[in-house]
């Protein structure tokens, strides 16, 4: 029961809009205990005013909150109150989350103790556990020894199988279903992508736009990169449940969000040749064009080793046509090149980049300046973790690698059978790094340095690397290695 009420807690001071007493969870425990229905009112959910008045010093509007904090509101609400649910409908197994109660001492592969505590959540590459004062931390799956990363991954394929498990929605009374094909935007949408079947595959239902794809554009890639951070492209599992899905009917949002100020991870767009397009301003909000960290088409690779534009990719018109888009937006509009689709000259844009056609539809366009597209979402969409929720999740290969000081990379070559060949120049001394999937999925590589010294490495699948996968984000600690000094705060 105090575990109960400090996760309750945590809540309150996490979301502005959660109260409780404790004669509620008194009465709400008891409740539980006895097997009976829990009373109309053991958590009290007061109105988003209500609660702002009385935390105005500390919260100026509760739509505002930091997406990491609305989240882990979230979660924090469902450990809390799941396992006093019994009796609700259509809720998915609270056995996850009733399992936090537990209390272990996490340990590395050496068996020394990382931290102690019960476990939350697992997310991505870490895992979440609530330690005996309260507090949350953070801790990378990579560090983790065998058993209990196991249990971690455990843990993490249960909450990936619920969240994946098809809900059955009833309609409201009155309400009208939304009719197959009624959008104005899928039309356009199958034949800008189709251009590029069968590598693209694409399907719809009534509501969402379902593109399939490994990211690796049919163009040369890499060749003018002047800012390399050694990743190279490989294939990703864009397929299935892991698919991107672009909203069939958009709906404009009542307060645009800005791609200036959110939206630092993950992809805001996404070409019709099937790779995705991320914010121009990289995750440490540098304009990634002008940093020399992008080829001549306005791509490069993530610490997954995936490869994505940050600029509009205007060098697909051609195979598209002027009629058609070169990408579409995560909230569901379409983005022209540097003309409208009759040729005409683009005027009137709104500060997101984008305006109203003559058919009566918004789109966006590219820019051959800053934003270069999509400088904030016209369309509404939700973003977690600092970037648009949902969205396909890179797979990494191999851990990530640092920056390559003084090397311009000259050179980019091969196909998926012969495997790929990239040059690159360092400080007038030439290096390569080549490399090959193998059927089982695993990766060759041989690098050649500057200095002429020789290395290869093979990666297979099963080997966790942080990649570029989103980590959790909000106030949560992380515990220091050992041997590492203290924090300074």
């Amino acid at each position: 029961m105090k575990t109960f009420h400090r996760l309750l807690t945590a809540g309150a001071r996490l979301c502005p809009v959660f109260e409780t007493s404790r004669s509620n969870l008194r009465t709400a425990g008891a409740h539980a205990r006895n097997g009976s229905t829990l009373p109309s009112t053991p958590l009290r959910l007061v109105s988003n005013t209500a609660a702002l008045r009385k935390r105005r010093s500390r919260f100026s509007d509760a739509v505002r909150l930091h997406p990491a904090r609305r989240g882990l509101c979230l979660t924090i609400i469902t450990v809390a109150v799941a396992p006093l649910l019994p009796t609700v409908s259509n809720a998915h197994d609270a056995k996850i989350h009733a399992s936090t109660a537990t209390v272990r001492l996490w340990k590395d592969a050496t068996g020394h103790p990382i931290q102690e505590g019960s476990f939350v959540a697992a997310r991505d590459n870490e895992l979440i556990v609530q330690d005996r004062e309260g507090a949350f931390v953070a801790i990378e799956l990579d560090r983790l020894g065998e058993s209990d990363r196991a249990l971690a991954e455990e843990k993490l394929k249960q909450a990936r199988e619920l969240n994946t498990r098809p809900i059955r929605q009833t309609a409201a009374v009155g309400s009208t279903p939304i009719p197959p094909n009624s959008s104005g935007y899928l039309q356009l949408m199958e034949s800008a992508f189709g251009a590029f079947a069968p590598k693209v595959r694409t399907r719809s239902d009534a509501q969402h736009f379902f593109v399939e794809s490994d990211s690796i554009p049919e163009h040369q890639m890499m060749v003018g990169i002047t800012a390399w951070q050694q990743q190279v492209p490989l294939p990703q599992p864009y397929t299935g449940a892991n698919a991107w899905q672009i909203p069939l009917h958009p709906v404009k949002a009542a307060r645009p969000m800005s791609a200036k100020e959110h939206f630092f991870r993950g992809a805001i767009a996404l070409a019709v040749n099937g790779a995705p397009i991320f914010n121009p301003l990289n995750n440490r909000g540098v304009d990634a064009y002008r940093a020399g960290e992008l080829d001549k088409w306005g791509g490069h690779c993530g610490r997954a080793d995936d490869y994505h534009y940050h600029i509009a990719p205007t060098h697909l018109q051609p195979k598209v046509g002027p009629v058609n888009p070169v990408a579409f937006a995560l909230d569901g509009y379409p983005v022209f090149g540097f003309t409208e689709p009759d040729g005409s000259p683009v005027r009137n844009l709104d500060w997101m980049g984008g305006h109203t056609g003559a058919d009566g539809k918004y789109h966006y366009h590219a820019l051959k300046t800053y934003p270069y597209l999509v400088g904030g979402f016209r369309g509404e969409v939700r973003e977690v973790g600092g970037q648009v929720d949902p969205q396909p999740r890179a797979q990494p290969l191999r851990p990530h690698t640092q920056p390559l000081r003084g090397a311009t990379i000259t050179g980019f070559s091969g196909t998926p059978k012969t495997g790929y060949n990239l040059r690159y120049s360092q400080n007038g001394r030439q290096g390569s790094v080549s490399y090959r999937v193998l059927d089982t999925g695993s990766v060759a590589f041989r690098f050649i340095d500057a200095n002429g010294r020789v290395s290869t490495e093979t990666y297979s699948p099963n080997q966790r690397g942080p990649g570029g996968r989103p980590r959790p984000g909000g106030d949560f600690r992380r515990p220091r290695r050992p041997g590492a000094p203290p924090r300074r705060h």
